[in-house]
């Protein structure tokens, strides 16, 4: 074996789901953005991880209200999760500026993309200081899912985006 730099490791752990994290701004509409570190924690109670950036807008908004959707865009999306990527939602409607449609679900006053293959609702109930990013712990309490979507995976760390399936 040799050694590698963490930044490396996603390489050898592809395929990666990619997501939007969902919140909700002071004004009632939805901002996203595209998150890579997520990761299941429980399944009985079903609780999610994910992790952001300490710069990250999204931070701000769920000091605010604790409340965010975890989406799985489908790949005919893939293009408008990488371009959300691009810009912050603190000056920029992304849904707007990238032409997302957008969907509601029961349970939250939070929109998904309208070509989400699985959705999370949930609530942060714990955060943990992770040096450049912050840790979330979420109670999840509903999940959702579209089959007829083929989700969005990074590949080759995040170098390439397609589906995953096998064949």
């Amino acid at each position: 074996m040799k050694e590698i730099k963490i930044a490396q490791a996603p390489v050898f752990t592809s395929p990666n789901p990619l997501t939007f994290i969902c919140s909700q701004k002071e004004d009632g509409t939805t901002n996203m953005a595209t998150l890579a570190f997520w990761t299941f924690a429980s399944t009985n109670p079903g609780k999610i991880m994910f992790s952001l950036n300490k710069g990250a807008y999204t931070l701000e908004l769920l000091k605010k209200n604790r409340e965010v959707v975890v989406a799985l865009p489908g790949i005919d999306i893939a293009n408008k999760l990488i371009a959300c990527g691009t810009s912050s939602g603190r000056d920029t409607n992304k849904i707007e500026k990238f032409g997302i449609e957008m969907q509601k679900l029961d349970g939250t006053s939070i929109s998904v993309p309208k070509h989400t293959r699985l959705a999370f609702v949930g609530s942060v109930c714990e955060t943990l200081d992770a040096d450049d990013h912050i840790i979330h712990l979420c109670d999840i309490r509903k999940v959702y899912v579209d089959e007829s979507e083929n989700g969005t995976f990074g590949w080759n760390g995040y170098a390439e985006f397609a589906s995953a399936k096998k064949g």
